[in-house]
Protein backbone atom coordinates (compact mmCIF):
# COMPACT_ATOMS: atom_id res chain seq x y z
CA UNK A 1 0.00 0.00 0.00
CA UNK A 2 1.30 3.46 -0.91
CA UNK A 3 0.90 5.08 2.50
CA UNK A 4 2.21 8.46 1.40
CA UNK A 5 -0.33 8.65 -1.42
CA UNK A 6 -3.13 7.44 0.83
CA UNK A 7 -2.34 10.08 3.44
CA UNK A 8 -2.03 12.88 0.89
CA UNK A 9 -5.33 11.91 -0.73
CA UNK A 10 -6.95 11.89 2.71
CA UNK A 11 -5.61 15.39 3.32
CA UNK A 12 -6.90 16.59 -0.06
CA UNK A 13 -10.35 15.05 0.51
CA UNK A 14 -10.90 15.87 4.19
CA UNK A 15 -8.43 18.61 5.11
CA UNK A 16 -6.62 16.48 7.67
CA UNK A 17 -4.43 13.40 7.94
CA UNK A 18 -1.81 11.87 10.23
CA UNK A 19 1.27 10.35 8.60
CA UNK A 20 4.23 9.40 10.78
CA UNK A 21 7.84 8.75 9.79
CA UNK A 22 10.06 6.38 11.76
CA UNK A 23 13.82 6.43 11.23
CA UNK A 24 15.78 3.20 11.71
CA UNK A 25 17.38 4.53 14.90
CA UNK A 26 13.92 4.80 16.48
CA UNK A 27 13.33 8.51 15.96
CA UNK A 28 9.68 9.13 15.00
CA UNK A 29 7.98 12.32 13.85
CA UNK A 30 4.70 13.40 12.29
CA UNK A 31 5.07 14.44 8.66
CA UNK A 32 3.38 17.68 7.64
CA UNK A 33 1.90 16.99 4.21
CA UNK A 34 0.20 20.37 3.83
CA UNK A 35 3.13 21.80 1.88
CA UNK A 36 2.40 19.40 -1.01
CA UNK A 37 -0.81 21.36 -1.62
CA UNK A 38 0.64 24.87 -1.34
CA UNK A 39 0.01 27.56 -3.92
CA UNK A 40 2.98 29.50 -5.31
CA UNK A 41 2.68 32.42 -2.88
CA UNK A 42 3.39 30.03 0.02
CA UNK A 43 6.32 28.16 -1.57
CA UNK A 44 9.60 28.45 0.36
CA UNK A 45 11.66 31.37 -0.90
CA UNK A 46 14.50 29.09 -2.03
CA UNK A 47 12.04 27.16 -4.24
CA UNK A 48 10.75 30.39 -5.78
CA UNK A 49 14.29 31.51 -6.57
CA UNK A 50 15.13 28.19 -8.20
CA UNK A 51 11.91 28.10 -10.23
CA UNK A 52 12.90 31.34 -11.95
CA UNK A 53 15.40 29.23 -13.93
CA UNK A 54 12.71 26.95 -15.39
CA UNK A 55 12.30 27.25 -19.14
CA UNK A 56 11.12 25.46 -22.28
CA UNK A 57 9.97 21.87 -21.82
CA UNK A 58 9.98 20.75 -18.16
CA UNK A 59 10.01 17.30 -16.55
CA UNK A 60 8.72 17.37 -12.95
CA UNK A 61 9.92 14.17 -11.27
CA UNK A 62 8.20 13.07 -8.07
CA UNK A 63 5.42 15.57 -8.73
CA UNK A 64 3.10 14.28 -5.96
CA UNK A 65 0.01 16.55 -6.06
CA UNK A 66 1.60 18.62 -8.84
CA UNK A 67 2.07 21.99 -7.17
CA UNK A 68 5.18 22.93 -9.14
CA UNK A 69 3.78 21.67 -12.44
CA UNK A 70 0.60 23.71 -11.92
CA UNK A 71 2.60 26.88 -11.27
CA UNK A 72 4.83 26.44 -14.33
CA UNK A 73 1.80 25.69 -16.52
CA UNK A 74 0.42 29.08 -15.50
CA UNK A 75 3.72 30.59 -16.63
CA UNK A 76 3.08 29.08 -20.06
CA UNK A 77 5.65 26.29 -19.91
CA UNK A 78 5.04 22.78 -21.21
CA UNK A 79 5.34 20.44 -18.23
CA UNK A 80 5.35 16.66 -17.95
CA UNK A 81 4.43 15.82 -14.34
CA UNK A 82 5.66 12.36 -13.32
CA UNK A 83 5.35 10.20 -10.23
CA UNK A 84 5.70 6.50 -9.42
CA UNK A 85 2.30 6.50 -7.70
CA UNK A 86 -0.77 6.08 -9.96
CA UNK A 87 -2.93 7.54 -7.19
CA UNK A 88 -0.84 10.71 -7.04
CA UNK A 89 -0.87 11.07 -10.82
CA UNK A 90 -4.68 10.99 -10.69
CA UNK A 91 -4.60 13.61 -7.94
CA UNK A 92 -2.27 15.83 -9.99
CA UNK A 93 -4.64 15.51 -12.96
CA UNK A 94 -7.63 16.35 -10.76
CA UNK A 95 -5.83 19.51 -9.65
CA UNK A 96 -5.18 20.53 -13.25
CA UNK A 97 -1.92 18.95 -14.44
CA UNK A 98 -2.34 18.65 -18.20
CA UNK A 99 0.29 15.99 -18.87
CA UNK A 100 0.80 13.66 -15.89
CA UNK A 101 2.37 10.22 -16.25
CA UNK A 102 3.23 7.26 -14.05
CA UNK A 103 6.96 6.53 -14.15
CA UNK A 104 9.85 5.67 -11.88
CA UNK A 105 12.39 8.49 -11.65
CA UNK A 106 15.09 6.00 -10.63
CA UNK A 107 14.69 3.74 -13.66
CA UNK A 108 15.31 4.26 -17.37
CA UNK A 109 12.99 7.04 -18.49
CA UNK A 110 10.73 6.63 -21.55
CA UNK A 111 12.08 9.68 -23.37
CA UNK A 112 14.48 10.24 -26.21
CA UNK A 113 17.77 12.13 -26.10
CA UNK A 114 17.52 15.87 -25.54
CA UNK A 115 13.75 16.10 -24.97
CA UNK A 116 13.81 18.40 -21.93
CA UNK A 117 15.51 21.68 -21.04
CA UNK A 118 14.51 21.68 -17.35
CA UNK A 119 14.14 18.88 -14.81
CA UNK A 120 12.53 19.47 -11.41
CA UNK A 121 13.50 17.45 -8.34
CA UNK A 122 11.77 19.69 -5.83
CA UNK A 123 10.14 18.77 -2.53
CA UNK A 124 13.50 17.29 -1.38
CA UNK A 125 13.39 14.93 -4.36
CA UNK A 126 17.10 15.25 -5.13
CA UNK A 127 17.56 12.25 -2.83
CA UNK A 128 14.56 10.16 -3.81
CA UNK A 129 16.63 7.32 -5.34
CA UNK A 130 17.93 6.48 -1.87
CA UNK A 131 21.59 5.58 -2.42
CA UNK A 132 24.54 7.32 -4.03
CA UNK A 133 24.95 4.73 -6.86
CA UNK A 134 21.25 5.03 -7.76
CA UNK A 135 21.47 8.83 -7.57
CA UNK A 136 24.42 8.79 -9.97
CA UNK A 137 22.48 6.54 -12.37
CA UNK A 138 19.59 9.00 -12.27
CA UNK A 139 21.94 11.89 -13.09
CA UNK A 140 23.29 9.96 -16.09
CA UNK A 141 19.76 9.28 -17.30
CA UNK A 142 18.81 12.95 -16.91
CA UNK A 143 21.92 13.86 -18.88
CA UNK A 144 20.70 11.60 -21.69
CA UNK A 145 17.16 13.02 -21.96
CA UNK A 146 18.08 16.70 -21.71
CA UNK A 147 19.35 19.31 -24.15
CA UNK A 148 22.97 20.56 -24.06
CA UNK A 149 21.94 23.68 -22.13
CA UNK A 150 19.68 21.85 -19.64
CA UNK A 151 19.34 22.49 -15.93
CA UNK A 152 18.13 20.50 -12.93
CA UNK A 153 16.27 22.48 -10.26
CA UNK A 154 16.27 20.55 -7.00
CA UNK A 155 15.82 20.83 -3.27
CA UNK A 156 17.27 18.87 -0.38
CA UNK A 157 18.53 19.41 3.14
CA UNK A 158 21.40 18.10 5.22
CA UNK A 159 21.35 16.44 8.62
CA UNK A 160 21.89 19.03 11.35
CA UNK A 161 25.29 18.00 12.68
CA UNK A 162 24.95 20.55 15.49
CA UNK A 163 22.24 18.29 16.91
CA UNK A 164 23.64 15.41 18.98
CA UNK A 165 21.13 12.84 17.72
CA UNK A 166 21.53 13.74 14.05
CA UNK A 167 25.33 13.79 14.34
CA UNK A 168 25.19 10.34 15.95
CA UNK A 169 22.97 9.14 13.12
CA UNK A 170 25.46 10.35 10.49
CA UNK A 171 28.31 8.64 12.37
CA UNK A 172 26.23 5.44 12.57
CA UNK A 173 25.69 5.58 8.81
CA UNK A 174 29.44 5.70 8.21
CA UNK A 175 29.94 2.64 10.45
CA UNK A 176 27.21 0.85 8.43
CA UNK A 177 28.96 1.80 5.15
CA UNK A 178 26.20 4.16 4.13
CA UNK A 179 26.50 7.73 2.91
CA UNK A 180 26.58 10.06 5.96
CA UNK A 181 23.27 11.71 5.04
CA UNK A 182 21.46 8.54 3.93
CA UNK A 183 18.26 8.06 5.92
CA UNK A 184 16.47 4.72 6.28
CA UNK A 185 12.84 5.10 7.30
CA UNK A 186 9.30 3.81 7.04
CA UNK A 187 5.85 5.38 7.15
CA UNK A 188 2.86 4.81 9.44
CA UNK A 189 -0.70 5.74 8.49
CA UNK A 190 -3.89 4.63 10.25
CA UNK A 191 -1.95 1.96 12.15
CA UNK A 192 -0.38 0.50 8.99
CA UNK A 193 3.41 0.29 8.80
CA UNK A 194 5.08 0.61 5.41
CA UNK A 195 8.27 -1.02 4.21
CA UNK A 196 11.69 0.39 5.05
CA UNK A 197 13.21 2.54 2.33
CA UNK A 198 16.26 4.78 1.90
CA UNK A 199 16.31 8.48 1.17
CA UNK A 200 19.33 10.70 0.60
CA UNK A 201 19.87 14.09 2.17
CA UNK A 202 22.84 16.12 1.00
CA UNK A 203 25.31 18.67 2.25
CA UNK A 204 26.10 21.22 -0.52
CA UNK A 205 29.64 19.88 -0.90
CA UNK A 206 28.27 16.37 -1.47
CA UNK A 207 25.94 17.61 -4.20
CA UNK A 208 28.84 19.36 -5.90
CA UNK A 209 31.19 16.36 -5.74
CA UNK A 210 28.69 13.69 -6.84
CA UNK A 211 27.04 15.76 -9.56
CA UNK A 212 30.38 16.72 -11.11
CA UNK A 213 31.23 13.05 -11.62
CA UNK A 214 28.15 12.78 -13.84
CA UNK A 215 28.81 16.02 -15.77
CA UNK A 216 26.49 18.32 -13.83
CA UNK A 217 27.85 21.56 -12.33
CA UNK A 218 26.38 23.51 -9.41
CA UNK A 219 25.39 26.87 -10.83
CA UNK A 220 23.41 28.33 -7.92
CA UNK A 221 22.60 27.54 -4.29
CA UNK A 222 19.66 29.18 -2.52
CA UNK A 223 19.20 28.90 1.23
CA UNK A 224 17.00 31.05 3.44
CA UNK A 225 18.85 30.63 6.72
CA UNK A 226 20.04 27.08 7.38
CA UNK A 227 21.11 24.23 5.06
CA UNK A 228 19.68 21.76 7.61
CA UNK A 229 16.21 23.26 7.10
CA UNK A 230 16.35 23.01 3.32
CA UNK A 231 17.92 24.63 0.29
CA UNK A 232 17.66 24.67 -3.50
CA UNK A 233 20.35 23.90 -6.02
CA UNK A 234 20.51 24.66 -9.75
CA UNK A 235 22.65 22.16 -11.66
CA UNK A 236 23.71 22.92 -15.22
CA UNK A 237 24.84 20.40 -17.77
CA UNK A 238 28.54 20.28 -18.51
CA UNK A 239 29.81 19.77 -22.04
Amino acid sequence: MDLFAAALLELFDTGETALFVERDDGFTDRDDLSWYLLSYRDFPLYEKRALKFARARVLDLGCAAGRHALYLQKRGLQVVAADASPALIELAKTRGARDARVLNACARLPFGAGEFQTVLLLGNNLGLCGTVPRFRRMLRELYRITSPDAQILATTRMLDLRDTAERAYAERNIVLSRAPHQVRMRLYWQGIAGKWFDFLLFAPTEVMQIAAREKWRVRELFCEDDFARGYAVVLEKMK
